[in-house]
């Protein structure tokens, strides 16, 4: 069951938040989305280059990863909090399955490797 949690959070994690984040903000840098942070974004980059935008979109994948580090060890570090996984009936607490969640993001067999469409 360890390997089943741990991957399925893993992957739901890339899918669902760590992509899902990068796909958005390299569009808002593209001016492909609408809304309010699309327009607060717009007047902060366009005095920028192109290169400046891309050195941008190099900074979002390892600003997001911070991001889900720093939550993922809010999550070890609290036992206050829980993060359980069900699958096939059982909940299976994460943090108690791995020896540091935090760590399960890097590696060449981490999450990002194996579940992420961003691999840097």
């Amino acid at each position: 069951m360890y390997s089943k949690a741990l991957d399925f959070f893993g992957n739901k994690l890339m899918e669902d938040v760590r992509d899902r984040t990068i796909n958005i903000w390299n569009k808002l840098l593209d001016g492909e989305m609408k809304g309010e942070t699309a327009k607060k974004v717009e007047c902060i980059i366009k005095n920028l280059s192109n290169e400046d935008i891309k050195l941008v979109k190099n900074l979002i994948p390892l600003i997001v990863n911070e991001d889900l580090f720093n939550m993922l060890n809010m999550f070890e570090n609290n036992n206050e909090l829980e993060m359980h996984v069900n699958l096939n009936g059982e909940s299976v607490d994460i943090t108690d399955e791995s020896d540091g969640l935090a760590g399960e993001l890097f590696t060449e067999d981490g999450w990002i490797e194996k579940f992420s469409n961003y691999k840097n």
